[in-house]
């Protein structure tokens, strides 16, 4: 309760809450994110704002906008977002955590705020697999939290094959994330290097960009986050190059490159 009265004076007084959007670097764009959903997005943030509750799971590699979208859901329908990591909720002490859970539902109710669980695989994993008791009270604690929760709830998860399959059932839309396709990289590239001039996107541009099939809009916003600490301008080029940079030290592409060395070989 203290708490809650504490941030709605900072509210009160023009400063920003600690669950207030993050700055982007780079121009937010539904058009810029690659999911695979039954509905289009506008559809189901429209859907949302109609009802008022949802539960949402993004599933998907890092850095292909699952945090974003939650941040323009919460946007769109003019509501608090309030963001919760896997960090903030895991106690040493037995019981606590499911006693953090329930506290983080109950608050983002009071404050009609979309709640956003980051790392939700930790809390979510199939019970079948559990090795101790405690990981099978902490599903139960979510699923029933998930149960009783009456506004918006987004999960993030890089790990959408270990989600217990009770959970699976509980969300009312599942989207996958994929990296960009290859016009939104070039659009993007657009956008965030040529200052939305296509007409300097050359045929070498756009064959570099070609290659890099993994690339996503996290990794433009890495790059834009470097020119603006190091206040300087880059030259197409040089932008390209550092998003070739990102895109090398990738998981899959590295393993790729591997295994594509050990068949040659």
């Amino acid at each position: 309760l203290i708490e809650r009265q504490l941030r709605n004076a900072d509210q009160a007084l023009g400063r920003q809450p600690d669950a207030a959007a993050r700055p982007t670097p780079t121009q937010y764009s539904l058009d810029m994110l690659n999911v695979a959903s039954r509905y289009e997005l506008p559809r189901i943030i429209a859907a949302l704002k109609a009802r008022g509750h949802g539960t949402l799971c993004f599933h998907g590699a890092p850095g292909t906008g699952k945090t974003a979208l939650a941040e323009h859901i919460a946007r769109e329908l003019d509501r608090p977002l309030m963001v919760r990591r896997a960090s903030d909720l895991v106690s040493k002490f037995v019981g606590e955590t499911e006693q953090q859970m329930a506290a983080m539902f109950r608050e983002a109710e009071a404050e009609k705020a979309v709640l956003l669980l980051d790392e939700a695989d930790s809390f979510l994993q199939d019970r079948r697999h559990a090795q101790r008791t405690y990981e099978v009270t902490e599903v139960n604690e979510m699923l029933q939290g998930m149960e009783r929760f009456a506004g918006i709830f987004v999960c993030t998860t890089n790990l959408m094959d270990s989600i217990d399959q009770a959970a699976l059932r509980r969300f009312t839309f599942k989207i996958q994330f994929r990296p960009l396709r290859p016009e939104q990289r070039e659009r993007m590239f657009v956008v965030e290097a040529l200052g939305g001039d296509e007409a300097a996107l050359t045929e070498s541009i756009r064959a570099r960009l070609a290659k890099l099939d993994q690339l996503c809009p996290g990794d433009f916003a890495a790059v834009q986050r470097q020119v603006q600490i190091l206040c300087e301008t880059l030259a197409p080029e040089e932008f390209l190059a550092q998003l070739e940079a990102e895109h090398r030290i990738k998981p899959e592409v590295r393993e790729a490159r591997g295994m594509g060395f050990l068949h040659s070989a």
